[in-house]
């Protein structure tokens, strides 16, 4: 015979743990169904009383594609007996928000030792994992234009060789480098040297399709992977339009900032990443070259 006061004890310990943890803790039944629940997570449910979520399954919370995976997870601790410890889950709520959470799913054990339920643990992750992202996208991105980087760029001409390979179609890289910027930079300073830069970026986004990667990979160097072309002409065509509307509207004033656009197509002027952008990289040379000859 157990002690009362033991009993009491385990109570009050269970009380005190419910209505004062900083996490979310809660405890469901076979049926996946909410026995207890702290007052934390009631409160981040919307609800002023833990009382008002028991019975409750997540489909009833958080809606059935969300609760459905939830639940298959509770399914597999209570069928295997088996605890799950830190599970990554992620939420979009009715404002489209994204909540992120670390949970651990405990079995619940009678005197016998037969499984009756389950115990989680849920703490909200947040800020670690919007420091997680920023960090990617710190890792993959520009920082004064928000272009794809040099490292992203070369893993998106990998995917695009791939695909090219598998469905036997091309597709091509623009590389633009920029004419008279260095005399910007000396003469009006890097603030305006960085303003053309960012202008440039927003032109050269607005100005291809959604499904192309424009990419800063230098000073004032920049690369646009064109996927999914028919034909090389068509590359040849936007690099020429990109030409005139670079000199018409990056700088306004005196026209002196304009561009030179080289051209590589897969399978034809290389076929890895590194040697089309070397062959891009030489046809823009060549571009400059004719220029200066005129």
């Amino acid at each position: 015979m157990s002690d009362p006061s033991m009993v009491i004890k385990d109570s009050w310990i269970l009380n005190t743990l419910m209505e004062n943890a900083g996490d979310s803790i809660y405890i469901k039944d076979k049926e996946c169904r909410l026995w207890r629940v702290s007052r934390k997570m009631a409160n981040d449910l919307g609800f002023k009383n833990p009382e008002e979520i028991y019975g409750k399954t997540d489909i009833d919370l958080f809606g059935k594609e969300f609760g459905s995976k939830t639940m298959i997870d509770d399914r597999q601790v209570m069928e295997t007996g088996q605890p799950k410890l830190g599970l990554i889950e992620s939420y979009h709520d009715e404002n489209g928000e994204t909540n992120w959470t670390s949970t651990t799913k405990l079995p619940l054990r009678n005197e016998e030792g037969q499984v009756v339920g389950l115990l989680g643990i849920t703490r909200e992750i947040n800020e670690l994992k919007n420091s997680e992202i920023g960090f990617q996208w710190l890792a993959t991105h520009d920082p004064l234009t928000s272009l794809a980087n040099r490292f992203l760029l070369m893993d998106r001409i990998e995917q695009a060789a791939n695909h090219a390979k598998r469905n036997q179609c091309i597709f091509s890289l623009l590389f633009i480098d920029l004419d008279g910027f260095k005399k910007v930079n000396d003469l009006q300073g890097h603030d305006k040297g960085d303003y053309y830069l960012k202008k440039l970026a927003k032109l050269l986004t607005r100005s291809v399709r959604s499904s192309d990667t424009v990419a800063r990979i230098g000073g004032d160097e920049f690369v646009i992977l064109l996927d999914g072309i028919a034909h090389a002409q068509e590359a040849e065509a936007v690099a020429k339009k990109l030409t005139e509307t670079i000199q018409k509207e990056i700088d306004t004033e005196e026209h002196q900032v304009t561009a030179s656009i080289g051209v590589s197509t897969f399978p034809a002027d290389g076929g890895n990443p590194e040697s089309l952008l070397k062959a891009a990289d030489q046809a823009m040379y060549e571009i400059k070259r004719k220029l200066k000859e005129e």
